[in-house]
């Protein structure tokens, strides 16, 4: 496969005055996960598993500051990591209470955001492109990752998984000294892994050409066409939607 090298993570940061944020599921990540963003027929709910009664905390946020010494060269990462194993009851000690929808879904994402500052209300955009200008420079990186499927489909072991850097994140109120953080997320993400039988999983595509997007491996979106550009017509691609995260756990590690 082609390998074309096109961004480069570059701060980007838009401040603005403290907002209340009062939407979503108290101290958890609800969203939609659109396989198929042209259609409303491939979507799979994520609401990330409750932390009562000794399960894990399945919604969490890191914020880190790194610096290499140099005046004013510092920047700080904010991290959310959302989980969903759970379906019935949401948690790990009655989920087999009783049997729901998208049952055997198991499903995970993290959010990377590389800011300048730190600030109780931030607007965070980036894209796919180093210098366009009209939009955002690549400041965010997005990964999902489908565990399980609802058929109880496990790719072989390997799950499937997915990465993109075309994503909006607003975060409505960061409250450090209580250490919760709320806000939303919406993201663009392009399949990384391949599948046998693509059928068999909810929007999974087997395009002709197909082009697998997997940055960890040095594996870009090439230009097979020849025309110049990343062929993102030839990805598998799908949409993290109407995300709300209300008042999750910070884990502040600023000195």
């Amino acid at each position: 496969m082609n390998k074309y090298i096109f961004f480069i993570p570059i701060l980007i940061m838009f401040s603005c005055s403290e907002t209340e944020f009062t939407a979503g599921l108290e101290s958890r990540v609800t969203a939609t996960i659109d396989f198929s963003p042209e259609t409303n027929f491939n979507n799979v709910d994520f609401t990330s598993d409750d932390d009562i009664g000794g399960c894990p905390d399945h919604d969490i946020v890191y914020i880190d500051k790194f610096e290499d010494g140099s005046l004013n060269n510092q920047y700080y990462t904010v991290r959310i990591e959302a989980t969903d194993l759970y379906k019935s009851e949401n948690n790990c000690n009655q989920f087999s209470w009783y049997t729901t929808e998208q049952e055997f879904v198991q499903h995970k994402f993290i959010i990377n955001a590389y800011v300048e500052e730190i600030g109780s209300y931030m607007m965070l955009k980036s894209s796919r492109y180093i210098n366009h200008p009209n939009i955002p420079t690549s400041g965010i990186t997005a990964y999902y990752k489908l565990e399980r499927s609802e058929t109880n489909l496990d790719n072989n072991g390997q799950g499937i998984e997915y990465y993109g850097n075309d994503v909006e994140l607003e975060i409505a109120n960061l409250d450090l000294a209580n250490g919760t953080m709320s806000g939303t997320l919406n993201a663009t993400l392009f399949r990384a892994t391949p599948v046998d039988n693509p059928s068999d999983y909810l929007g999974v595509e087997n395009v002709p050409n197909l082009d697998l997007y997997n940055p960890a491996l040095n594996d870009f979106i090439g230009d097979i066409d020849g025309d110049g550009y990343p062929d993102y017509n030839l990805t598998d691609s799908i949409r993290i939607e109407n995300c709300v995260f209300q008042r999750i756990s910070v884990i502040n590690n600023i000195p």
